[in-house]
């Protein structure tokens, strides 16, 4: 099955229903509202394949990236959209880190080529981008307005935006920082300072236009930093971030941490995000318990490479079984690792199926 690569057109009228606002606000306040899970694939550099382009073309150029945007809104019939290809890149860019991309029809996902700051640099002064005019930010947020118009301000459209943690990984380097966090802990609590001061800026137009946010930290994860270096170091100034977005409107704001998350879970229902990810390593039981006490939303992930791997009736029948380990909790939802790019549509229709066949 190849995609379409038009927008919106009157096919649009025979695909499946979407969750309105109110059906996500409930899933989301742990609140019983729907007989099925939300359906929320991880679509990123695969957004580029649904308008037959590379993720580095589409990443470059917003009229494309709107496209792809409604051509998988159109394809899959997601409960939401995240904008972003390399989603962990736009910041660093914005701040002066150089971005390697492929042409010709290589589709390898961009990726960062240097790091702009070192070990014990000041970065009181360091200046903030601006969304509107530096790097790849404008691209992302005229897409977002495109799409947002599009679609309507019902559907929960997001701004896929860097965690602090991540951000400075990619401004200093990932061996320099974690050798700073053991020993240099307040140089690098000054760099998260501003990490969580750029995302704040970009955060903000995603705001001004009527988008909601999504925030991606998976360096952050266990299997990179321990547990208690992240209740040190990186829980307060998420807080802090989340705290903002809470100043500023933004009601609902998941937290994106790959891997298996487990160790850090309680300190994760207590960053103020209210919809958390359990991966495709985690124990998913364990992770039902801590957000069914937390009140907090979970999103059970497939893995990738089943989806590539299996048939549809196999994904249909696995995707089956993970929605009925999250039945009784009115905060379930369904979701995938991050799709490879080529990965059949059909492949990840029998997990919207799935979700549609459990009501």
């Amino acid at each position: 099955m190849r995609p379409k690569n038009s927008q919106c057109d009157d096919t649009a009228q025979s695909r499946p229903k979407t969750a309105d606002r109110s059906e996500i606000e409930a899933v989301l306040r742990c609140e019983p509202s729907r007989a099925a899970p939300l359906f929320l694939p991880a679509i990123y550099e695969h957004k580029a394949w649904f308008v037959q382009c590379t993720p580095s073309a589409v990443a470059r150029d917003s009229r494309l990236m709107a496209r792809a945007l409604l051509a998988e809104y159109e394809t899959l019939a997601p409960d939401a959209l995240t904008v972003g290809i390399d989603v962990y890149n736009i910041e660093a860019e914005a701040v002066g880190c150089s971005v390697v991309y492929y042409e010709g029809a290589d589709t390898s996902v961009p990726s960062i080529g240097n790091h702009v700051f070192r070990e014990g640099d000041d970065l009181t002064g360091a200046p903030l981008p601006h969304p509107l005019r530096d790097g790849r930010m404008p691209i992302n947020i005229q897409a977002a307005c495109d799409v947002r118009r599009a679609l309507g301000a019902d559907f929960w459209l997001r701004g896929a935006v860097s965690g602090p943690f991540s951000l400075a990984v990619s401004l200093v380097g990932a061996d320099a920082l974690f050798m700073a966090c053991l020993e240099s802990p307040e140089w690098v609590n000054g760099v998260l300072d501003y990490a969580r001061h750029v995302v704040q800026e970009y955060a903000k137009a995603y705001i001004d236009i009527g988008a909601g946010l999504m925030i991606f930290d998976s360096q952050a994860s266990p299997a990179l930093i321990s547990p208690a270096m992240y209740e040190r170091l990186v829980l307060p100034v998420t807080q802090k971030l989340i705290q903002w977005m809470a100043a500023q409107g933004v009601r609902d704001v998941p937290l994106v941490i790959g891997g298996d998350t487990l160790p850090i879970a309680r300190s994760l229902v207590q960053t103020g995000a209210n919809n958390l990810l359990c991966d495709f390593t985690a124990d998913v039981t364990a992770w039902l318990d801590i957000c069914r006490e937390a009140r907090c939303a979970l999103r059970r992930n497939i893995s990738p490479s089943l989806l590539q791997t299996e048939s549809p009736e196999q994904i249909y029948a696995h995707a089956r079984a993970e929605v009925t380990r999250g039945t009784g909790f009115p905060g379930f939802i369904m979701g995938t690792g991050v799709i490879p790019y080529g990965t059949p549509s059909e492949n990840l229709l029998a997990v919207r199926q799935a979700c549609r066949d459990s009501a």
